[in-house]
């Protein structure tokens, strides 16, 4: 297999996984613009970027959920590279090809669990009356004679 077979094999194997994920956990990001490059040490990369309103969840949970099928000696499983300020890049490693799946960090993006605050609190208080629940132990106390 020539080098660019390599590039095209290992490209459609991640679109085919990324197609597949997306549209069975109903999301709607795309890749499309694939872009062949070489890493620092020589080594093949594709990279794209994820674009869409749900880039960040659909990389995130691509990441955590789809079980990507690699077989082949060296290849390694995703996981996030943060070495390139502003982009949250997923990456591994498969047939001697990086590949790099990225959408940029902007801060527009909203968390994902927002922190409780003091409002939250105060809503707690007042649904249950203005006071925590307390509960008190009405078994017998146990005493040790000697």
């Amino acid at each position: 297999m020539t080098d660019t077979d390599v590039l095209t094999s290992v490209r459609e194997h991640a679109v085919r996984s990324w197609q597949l994920f997306t549209h069975s956990a109903g999301l709607h990001a795309l890749v499309s613009d694939w872009r062949s490059g070489v890493t620092p040490d020589g080594s093949p990369r594709l990279t794209v970027e994820v674009v869409g309103p749900d880039a960040a969840q659909a990389l995130h949970r691509f990441s955590a959920e789809y079980m990507l099928i690699l077989g082949q000696p060296g290849d390694q499983r995703p996981h996030f590279d943060v070495d390139v300020p502003g982009r949250t890049v997923l990456v591994w490693r498969h047939k001697g090809v990086w590949v790099e799946l990225w959408h940029p960090e902007t801060i527009t993006q909203r968390p994902s669990r927002p922190e409780p605050g003091p409002a939250a609190a105060q809503g707690l208080l007042t649904a249950l009356g203005g006071r925590l629940p307390f509960t008190r132990n009405r078994s017998p106390k146990e005493t040790t004679t000697a």
